[in-house]
């Protein structure tokens, strides 16, 4: 049933992001062959200095550059009203009233929200890189070495022949470091859902509450996180650089990404518990 919650959340979100997906990618090749052409073939530097033509350069380059950024900026802003919007207006409004009457359980519909949520951010930071990575290949077009660095396989393998002489399981810290970077992005996300759920609680001012609730929680966070830092990890830490060996360093930063994991897990499972329990017993949609 999450599978089908999923894709109808999936039909709904990406129906409003696409025209911005293919806008992002439409600039940034324009402006992309706009940089290739300028540090190419310098077709249009030629034209700088050259009054009214270099007036005009320098516009389109303004008006491109400018363009760039707002359709950048519209992209993250926009992927986040809707993650937001998706979740208070689907489950907190009026549409709400339909989607409880599915023959579904409260923590699946939060799950599918959760989980579109996460995969939309992600879809939205994979164009973010594609369109960053074509703008430097505009500005390296005519700079082949640029390229043979990057697809050189036999120099990436002599940087991982390097890493596995310094530490033989560098590549845990990848691994290590995805693993953090997704739950935490998880354990943020559902904590917006449960400062949503809990201003929601109030009887008026539900949105004032819920950004109240969000600020609330962070500050709790900061206090537990500097708790954490200050008499479990520095002693730790302590007892580590006592010891000057690269492997006891790797083994500490271990302990120290594994630390944060268990952190990310536990505030999930709170911010999800917090959720599911305020939308199955105190939802309140008038």
């Amino acid at each position: 049933m999450i599978g089908k919650l999923c894709k109808y959340e999936f039909k709904s979100i990406l129906r409003t992001l696409t025209p911005i997906y293919i806008a992002v990618l439409a600039v940034s090749l324009i402006f992309s062959i706009a940089i290739s052409l300028d540090f190419g073939t310098n077709i249009y530097s030629s034209m700088q200095g050259q009054g009214f033509l270099g007036d005009i350069y320098m516009l389109i380059q303004m008006a491109l550059g400018l363009m760039y950024f707002a359709v950048m900026v519209a992209l993250f802003v926009i992927t986040a009203i809707i993650i937001i919007q998706r979740f208070y207006k689907g489950l907190l409004c009026d549409e709400g009233y339909l989607m409880f009457t599915l023959p579904v359980k409260p923590w699946h519909l939060i799950a599918s929200k959760g989980i579109v949520a996460f995969v939309v951010s992600i879809l939205s930071s994979i164009i973010s890189m594609i369109s960053v990575f074509m703008l430097i290949v505009g500005a390296a077009s005519n700079k082949l070495e640029f390229f043979s660095v990057i697809f050189n396989f036999g120099e990436w393998s002599r940087v991982f022949s390097i890493l596995t002489n310094i530490y033989p399981a560098w590549w845990l810290f990848i691994l290590e470091f995805i693993l953090l970077c997704v739950i935490g992005a998880m354990a943020s996300l559902y904590q917006i859902y449960a400062s949503m759920a809990i201003g929601h609680i109030a009887g008026k001012h539900r949105i004032m509450m819920s950004v109240v609730a969000y600020i609330v929680i962070s500050i709790i966070l900061s206090f537990v996180g500097g708790f954490i830092m200050m008499f479990i990890m520095n002693p730790i830490a302590m007892n580590f650089m006592a010891v000057s060996e690269p492997m006891v360093a790797a083994n500490f930063l271990h302990i120290f990404i594994t630390i944060n994991i268990v952190i990310s897990i536990v505030e999930f499972i709170v911010f999800f518990f917090i959720t599911e329990r305020i939308l199955s017993r105190k939802l309140n949609l008038e």
